[in-house]
């Protein structure tokens, strides 16, 4: 007989795992209900195969934006008295993105066939994050799934609002960079071979620079597949070492530690995960999947391993602050915060101011590092320009004064 995993949220409201034996899904789910329990996550572990409508619709690149648009309109029509199928049915007619649409028809079918919504939202990881079924599987289970929405939009709108301010800082030096690789590659293929050949016929002694400069652009005209081949074969090396444990334990790690950057990303990682954390338990999860959920949402394995820790050292009784201490991950405001949240009873709260402040700071740090790559950008191009003027302007002074 098949054998399904579960996660479960009981009569009290406390969060269970553990494995259930069914002739099928829906069998297992009719069963759990029985109990009087909400069904969070089902998922078949041995015993048959996996049905079609379990697979995720889609992929990973629908924009938070746009999810957060989702949930709040949805949120609207649910207060307005609106039911919940007839919410996602006209959404679905309004969403233009095409991996979002058809991920909401295939919620909508699971509805019409028996699914709950957190259930069906649980069946599309790669569309919507996990905390997204979580805060639903609770606010089904206690009757306010619009607040819980609402909740929701609002994260996934601080989310993207972090992300619009970091693609606006990164976008000046991506622009200057591309334009840079751009006018030397000018340089290299039109440019410096016609300077070659008047050195050449004029017989020109080249200074150092001068050779090395010429070496490259003759490289670059005649070999030009093999730098083609030699960046591909970069880039996808880079990718497949940064898929890999060991490759993206090492990059996570050395991200937080960079000069200047460093401190930024770590900033970000640690609002993203602790607003993540504070919204869930606002919304009434349990502190150890919230910790489960926000170690997922921290993309970076040194935060998320710190979570970790600390979800098996609450279920051990001890206090979140210590573990969270202990990691020597997280700064003395977000560790003041938590201990005062802890003492208080009132640690979504805290988190929220935490990460409120972190917020001003992080918009405070990219308008700062903004000004300061600016100068850095000129600087480097100025030199790198003026390598290029010195190394074709002295064998030009070398020719007029062999001329005179």
């Amino acid at each position: 007989m098949p054998l399904y995993a579960y996660k479960l949220l009981d009569a009290t409201g406390t969060m269970k795992a553990d494995r259930i034996e069914a002739a099928s899904e829906e069998q297992a789910r009719a069963s759990l209900r029985s109990r009087g329990s909400q069904v969070v996550q089902l998922k078949l572990v041995s015993g048959g195969a996996t049905p079609s409508k379990e697979r995720p619709v889609g992929s990973a690149g629908v924009p938070i934006e746009q999810q957060a648009v989702v949930f709040r309109q949805m949120a609207i029509l649910i207060r307005a008295g609106v039911s919940l199928t007839e919410a996602i049915s006209g959404l679905t007619a309004q969403v233009k993105h095409k991996a979002l649409q058809d991920t909401l028809d295939v919620i909508y079918q699971d509805l019409l066939g028996g699914a709950t919504f957190s259930e069906a939202v649980n069946r599309h990881p790669a569309v919507f994050p996990k905390l997204a079924s979580d805060m639903i599987a609770v606010a089904e289970a206690g009757g306010t799934l619009h607040e819980a929405l609402e909740r929701l939009a609002e994260h996934l709108e601080s989310s993207a609002d972090i992300q619009r301010k970091v693609k606006a800082a990164s976008t000046y030096p991506m622009v200057v960079v591309v334009i840079a690789l751009l006018t030397l590659v000018a340089m290299m293929t039109f440019i410096l071979p016609r300077f070659l050949i008047l050195f050449k016929e004029m017989k020109v002694e080249l200074p150092l620079t001068t050779r090395m400069l010429m070496a490259m652009s003759q490289s670059t005209l005649h070999y030009w597949y093999f730098w083609l081949l030699g960046i591909a074969s970069c880039v996808i090396s880079v990718r497949r070492a940064l898929r890999s444990p060991q490759g993206r334990s090492l990059s996570d790690r050395l991200v937080l530690k960079l000069p200047i950057l460093g401190d930024l990303v770590a900033k970000i990682i640690i609002t993203r995960t602790m607003t993540t954390l504070g919204t869930l338990l606002t919304a009434g999860v349990p502190m150890m999947s919230a910790l489960e959920t926000a170690a997922a949402a921290a993309n970076n394995e040194v935060v998320a391993n710190a979570l970790k820790q600390a979800q098996a050292d609450v279920s051990s009784g001890a206090s979140i602050t210590n573990s969270l201490r202990r990691s020597q991950v997280f700064p003395a405001l977000v560790l003041q915060m938590v201990a005062a949240g802890e003492k208080s009873g009132e640690l979504p709260a805290m988190l929220g101011y935490a990460c409120e402040y972190y917020s001003k700071d992080i918009d405070a740090k990219l308008r700062s590092l903004t000004s300061i790559i600016e100068p850095i950008l000129i600087v480097v191009l100025g030199a790198f320009v003026g390598f290029i003027a010195l190394s074709i302007i002295v064998p030009i002074y070398s020719l007029v004064g062999g001329v005179h």
